[in-house]
């Protein structure tokens, strides 16, 4: 699954992250994704892998 069409999908949910693919320099990565949550509090962090798993299991149940 194309991390930057999730990504898209993310944004709506009030969620973001890094796409994997710059980070692969020789090419790849486009089901990959960077998340930063070194500045966010246990709290927020719950929220946003919330978040970010709804999305991903509508994605998923798309492909069935």
């Amino acid at each position: 699954m194309s991390s930057s069409t999730v990504l898209e999908k993310a944004i709506e949910e009030k969620v973001a992250f890094v796409p994997g693919s710059p980070f692969y320099p020789a090419g790849g990565g486009e089901n990959t994704m960077r998340m930063n949550f070194s500045n966010a509090s246990p709290d927020k962090i719950l929220e946003g892998i919330s978040r970010l798993g709804k999305v991903l299991h509508k994605q998923l149940s798309e492909l069935e």
